[in-house]
């Protein structure tokens, strides 16, 4: 009996121990995308286009390689990742995190390739 109250008290102090962390904080900081898909095996993409730098203010910064600029952008997390330009298009998305791997579903979209994996850079 005294053994079972222990393990239940170890599982207990380890299960508390779990944080579990919210999107909003998981999000921040820089990535790169590195597959770009439908789900279904898509060779991975060998060179970036661009980098996303989530920053905690709900800014988006998008920096493109090849001409050196960057466009900032609105970002908010309710149920879905929400993207938008100020005045313009919103991209919506269903976002997993593996680690330092975050997972994007484009949800507002017919396209061909709408899931796309990223690595946290930073």
């Amino acid at each position: 009996m005294k053994t079972i109250k222990a393990c239940l008290l170890v599982v207990a102090l380890v299960a508390c121990d779990r944080t579990s962390v919210k999107p909003e904080q998981q999000i921040l900081g820089k990535w790169e995308e590195f597959y770009v898909g439908n789900g279904e095996y898509q060779p991975p993409i060998a060179n970036p286009l661009a980098s996303w730098h989530f920053l905690p203010d709900s800014v988006l910064l998008e920096y493109e390689y090849a001409t050196k600029k960057t466009r900032e952008r609105k970002y908010w997390i309710d149920t879905l990742l929400n993207i938008g330009t100020p005045g313009g298009y919103k991209s919506f998305y269903t976002a997993k995190f593996y680690g330092d791997t975050m997972e994007l579903r484009h949800e507002n979209r017919t396209a061909i390739f709408y899931v796309s994996k990223w690595k946290r850079i930073n």
